[in-house]
């Protein structure tokens, strides 16, 4: 028993780490913090690639499969290893709203107006009927708690039951939501077209605290360790579009904010110390984190075009889309260029790390897997596929010898022992 024990720990373990390669929502996290450990290719590889007609959402990766919105109305279920479709769903809009998944179901919004919920082995809805907004879904739901957060274009920032899709609150602003709400310590926090960031009670709904720009907020937070992170409009000097760090936990006041050259619709990733960001002046910014530092700026990488794109961080790369048409990857460190690679055209598509790959959209419908997959097919997680297989049948072969019955000769041979003897 102690050895079935000690293979089903082996499985357990196996499995979690398989999760915590995933990459399940938009900046990877309900805080968006846009980190994996998951490593990460050394070279511009393409394992595969997928076609659809549109463009493409940012995608999320979890389990077997990646999942990914099109403007042909279809969330689109892809197999990890191949490429190859599994399933897909159609609404009655375009889905640009970046899907989600959490306890094998994934969440995500349309342009006709609903937030939907799929199961994710088979694609079936797994709420009775996807819930009615009054304006398009184009953010990116985080789903926390038992409760689904997604902003509309209606000007609300809903709250849904996960498991039925019932309205728990909506919050009401003065402007749309298109960014994507951070989750962390019982409060939800987003920016919205009235030009404002919010910190809403994760619970009732209720505002704490909003915190003032000069322009739209199109920008989502990423929260880590107290702060609040996020591109935005303020006066600084010269009127232009900062990265600010705000205090969370407090009444929203200003720690600090960088400017840069341009308008910044790419959303931060934070990584211990380090900001990373891009910005329509073509640069993309590494920043200290740290409240009170001389020097903000680390580093910065020029590309040829606006980095709307929001970065995805892993294994000490830096991974993020320039709309000259380049994916980029850079050393996290000190910006330099690890490898770019050409995939056309794109707006706000941005990358995922997972299972040792990054996969990419572009606005031009096609998808992109970048990594080589090693000398397994399927690669890290074909391995990790077979270990669990291998080990589950261990698990049982061992489970089945442990139900045999004892043999029967030996006592057939104590019977004619005693025999002997008299």
């Amino acid at each position: 028993m102690k050895t079935i024990a000690a293979f089903a720990l082996l499985l357990c373990v196996t499995a979690s780490g398989a999760l915590a390669q995933e990459w399940p929502t938009f900046g990877h996290d309900a805080e968006r913090t846009g980190y994996s450990n998951s490593s990460a290719p050394e070279t511009d590889q393409i394992a595969w690639t997928f076609n659809g007609a549109g463009s493409f959402s940012s995608p999320a990766v979890a389990g077997d499969k990646v999942f990914v919105g099109c403007e042909d109305g279809y969330l689109h279920a892809i197999n990890v290893i191949n490429g190859k479709e599994v399933w897909k769903y159609q609404t009655g809009g375009g889905v640009l709203s970046s899907p989600t998944v959490g306890n094998d179901i994934v969440y995500f919004g349309s342009n006709d107006n609903r937030v939907y919920a799929l199961y994710a082995d088979n694609g079936k809805p797994a709420w009775q009927n996807p819930h009615e907004t009054e304006g398009a879904v184009l953010s990116s739901p985080a789903v926390a708690g038992g409760k689904v957060f997604i902003g509309s274009t209606d000007n609300y920032v809903y709250a849904l039951n996960a498991n039925d899709g019932r309205e728990n609150w909506k919050f009401g602003t003065r402007g749309k939501v298109t960014s994507s709400p951070a989750v962390a310590d019982g409060k939800v926090f987003v920016g919205s077209w009235d030009n404002r960031v919010y910190a809403i009670s994760a619970e009732s709904g209720t505002k704490l605290w909003e915190f003032q720009s000069t322009d739209v907020i199109l920008s989502s937070p990423a929260v880590v360790d107290n702060r609040v992170y996020i591109g935005l409009r303020r006066i600084l000097g010269s009127e232009g579009w900062s990265v600010v760090s705000l205090d969370s936990s407090d009444n929203g006041n200003l720690v600090w904010e960088y400017q840069t050259g341009g308008h910044i619709e790419s959303s931060p990733a934070v990584v211990e110390n380090s900001v990373y960001v891009g910005s329509d002046d073509g640069h993309i910014y590494c920043l200290d984190a740290r409240d009170n530092v001389e020097n903000r700026e680390i580093w910065k990488y020029k590309t040829n075009d606006r980095a709307q794109s929001s970065p995805a961080v892993a294994d000490e790369k830096v991974f993020i889309a320039s709309q000259d048409g380049y994916l980029y990857a850079l050393d996290a460190q000190d910006g330099d260029e690890i490898w770019k690679c050409h995939i056309g055209a794109t707006t706000k598509q941005s990358p995922a790390v997972a299972y040792g790959k990054v996969f990419i959209g572009t606005s031009e419908g096609k998808l992109y897997c970048f990594g080589s997959w090693g000398s397994v097919a399927g690669g890290d997680i074909g391995k990790g596929a077979i270990y669990l297989f291998i080990t589950a049948l261990l698990v049982l072969a061992l489970w089945g010898l442990t139900r045999l019955k004892p043999p029967k000769p030996k006592r057939v041979r104590k019977r004619r022992i005693r025999k002997k003897r008299k």
